[in-house]
């Protein structure tokens, strides 16, 4: 690991909670926002839910933990997911991963569809072997 940051920045991994502490309601899409999206926007290499055995204590937490999965969770992830891959390839080439220009703005944020940010409010941050403005 040492020697792998030392030619360059070492990749961020954030971490989330599927639900709020103590408790067995589910993020909701403004918190999502909060959490993978501020993540996302400001250059996450990746995101790591965590949890625990509390989901899957029941059929009816499980039959929960789905419904949220597919119909909030899921859907959010993958929204956010093709708007930073369409960003790495439209801006960086696909050799780099987009990045919030000013890191406190928080209305940019790596979304497609109606009100989405333009690209133009993020830059590269170019891979490993990769520079310049596109990478």
């Amino acid at each position: 690991v040492a020697a792998f940051g030392a030619h360059g920045l070492l990749p961020v991994i954030a971490y989330s909670r599927l639900a709020f502490r103590r408790s067995s309601r589910f993020l909701q899409l403004a918190d999502l926002v909060h959490t993978i999206g501020e993540s996302a926007a400001l250059g996450a290499a990746g995101l790591v839910l965590w949890g625990d055995m509390s989901y899957s204590h029941s059929a009816e937490s499980c039959a929960s933990l789905r419904h949220y999965l597919v119909s909030t969770l899921g859907p959010y992830v993958a929204n956010v997911t093709a708007a930073a891959r369409e960003c790495s390839y439209g801006q960086c080439h696909g050799h780099g991963r987009c990045v919030r220009r000013q890191p406190h703005e928080l209305g940019s944020l790596l979304h497609l569809g109606p009100g989405a940010s333009p690209q133009a409010a993020f830059r590269c941050h170019c891979y490993r072997g990769w520079a310049g403005e596109g990478c």
